[in-house]
């Protein structure tokens, strides 16, 4: 009997990002079971690939997508129909910003089918709640008129708020979505009034484990941070933190494993200079380094960084904590659930800050801006206590293992696309 199918739609296998690094650990989970392929974004040619996870190897195709004109990406126009049509999968599920899967509905579904969905009555003020009780209406009729073969589950992130309320309609023409966090979940609910489910993101417990600091650094307090270098990974106010913590020591190393490339983000060299920290920096590896460099990484730090504006969810969080290194975080969207809820805890330290209004390219989203002088009284309460180090990272790791190992949420994803497909 043959395995039903799955399509998943998101980064590469190979990206370095974090969506990549999603579809590679949610593409090995559900191949336990079913017939898994990838169209990936970054992906110029069809190949199958073996992902050796937890220790068991599992077998996915990933498909190539075709370039538009110039450097315009794709993003699944031309491929993914095509796919649709040949593979015939029981599943399509998209890992992507909603940006990048507004588009699906029309793939699924016929043109002149769609306009059915929003022929609602015509009238001179209608209010908004009344357009979303008619156009919920109107999308369950629709679903049980025209069935699709393909089922679509939708695995979304937010990472801040408020949300554009329009995304609701693209939302609502997945079969199922879900949140990439309780965080996530809550604005399924206060925003669209969605009842979701959401599941973590996972980490390779086989390969995220702690490790013996190298002799070179066996001395120092290394403080870490792996992020983009991007306005809202906000390394630069990491670098005025650092600078003003290390001021008065000799034993303490900072760590910017990201691109130093200007092009990419910041001038982080102009910075590092500015601040005279120069001399207490670790060189930053290759950009992209697999995921097992991305465990040595971890293995070097006495604690990990995450100063940001905000998070969808924050894969560094959880790996470095299965490493038995504590984060410290900006208090604002997951940090509460992934630092300081559940047990056990602590698993790190949260930093006050201020909100401010970022104007992203369609929606201004409130941000934090994390507390430098705060940040620093994180730092030193670590470097002053290593016993409170220790014991925040024991906490991390056995925390990490309960509730985030791969070999756990494997079964949660199995059972997300039985449940879809039973239509529950």
């Amino acid at each position: 009997m043959s395995k039903e199918k799955i399509l998943i739609y998101s980064d590469s296998l190979t990206n370095p990002s974090g969506f990549g690094n999603n579809t590679r650990l949610i593409s090995w989970a559900l191949a336990k079971k079913y017939e898994v392929h990838i169209l990936g974004l970054q992906s110029n040619k069809d190949v199958v690939m073996e992902l050796d996870i937890e220790n068991e190897t599992r077998e996915v195709t990933e498909h190539a997508i075709k370039p538009l004109s110039g450097r315009q990406p794709d993003l699944g126009y031309a491929a993914m129909p095509k796919l649709l049509d040949e593979l015939e999968p029981e599943i399509l599920l998209t890992l992507n910003d909603i940006q990048l899967v507004g588009h699906i509905p029309q793939m699924m579904c016929p043109q002149h089918v769609q306009l059915k969905v929003m022929d609602l009555p015509a009238k001179d003020f209608v209010p908004r709640s009344e357009i979303n009780m008619q156009l919920d209406g109107v999308l369950q009729k629709f679903r049980e008129r025209f069935p699709r073969k393909t089922k679509w589950i939708m695995y979304a992130p937010h990472d801040g708020v408020p949300p554009l309320y329009n995304w609701k309609f693209t939302y609502q023409m997945a079969d199922k979505c879900v949140a990439m966090s309780k965080f996530g979940q809550k604005i399924f609910s206060d925003y669209f009034n969605m009842d979701v489910p959401f599941i973590w993101h996972g980490v390779d417990s086989a390969i995220f484990k702690p490790g013996t600091k190298p002799d070179e650094v066996k001395d120092k307090f290394v403080v870490g941070d792996i992020n983009r270098n991007q306005v809202r990974k906000q390394p630069v106010r990491l670098i005025q933190a650092f600078a003003k913590f290390a001021k008065d020591k000799d034993d303490v190393l900072l760590h910017l494993q990201k691109e130093w490339n200007p092009d990419y983000g910041y001038n982080l060299e102009h910075f590092v200079k500015h601040y005279k920290i120069h001399n207490k920096l670790i060189k930053p590896f290759q950009y992209g380094v697999n995921r097992q460099s991305v465990a040595n990484i971890m293995n070097l730090w006495d604690v990990n960084m995450m100063p940001v504006e905000g998070e969808g969810f924050g894969f560094p969080i959880i790996e470095s904590g299965m490493c038995a290194k504590p984060t410290i975080m900006s208090d604002y969207t997951t940090a509460r659930e992934l630092i300081t809820e559940g047990k056990p805890c602590p698993r790190g330290q949260l930093v006050k800050g201020s909100m401010y209004w970022h104007q992203l390219q369609l929606r201004a989203c409130q941000s934090y801006h994390i507390d430098i002088d705060d940040t620093v009284k994180a730092l030193n309460k670590y470097y002053h206590s290593r016993q409170m180090l220790e014991r925040h990272g024991r906490n991390a790791r056995k925390w990490a293992l309960k509730n985030v190992a791969m070999k756990k949420l494997q079964y949660d994803w199995i059972k997300l696309v039985e449940d879809t497909l039973n239509g529950e």
